[in-house]
């Protein structure tokens, strides 16, 4: 991913941060296109969103054409990740 593709990632998830794909526990999952190559050469960008009242925090990004998705134990991992981040940020309001 390069710096602008990232940049941009991060500026589209900020605008849209229920778009995509519920995981549970506050982790979402959402396809960003690639410079030239539309969704289907893009990124799967896994990211955790509690709510208005918190920051959005990525988790992490892979090319789709190097990793097909989340291992269900990567999956389970990251959702207990979320979890913890958006119970930290709730107690804190």
């Amino acid at each position: 991913m390069s710096d602008s593709e990232r940049e941009a990632a991060v500026i589209w998830i900020a605008e849209n941060p229920e778009a995509g794909t519920s995981l549970g526990g506050g982790l979402r999952k959402v396809r960003i296109p690639r410079e030239g190559g539309g969704k289907s050469g893009g990124f799967r960008t896994i990211y955790v969103f509690g709510g208005r009242h918190m920051p959005i925090f990525l988790v992490t990004v892979f090319a789709k054409n190097e990793k097909a998705n989340l291992s269900p134990k990567e999956q389970a991992a990251a959702v207990e990740l979320s979890k913890e981040i958006v119970s930290m940020w709730s107690e804190k309001q």
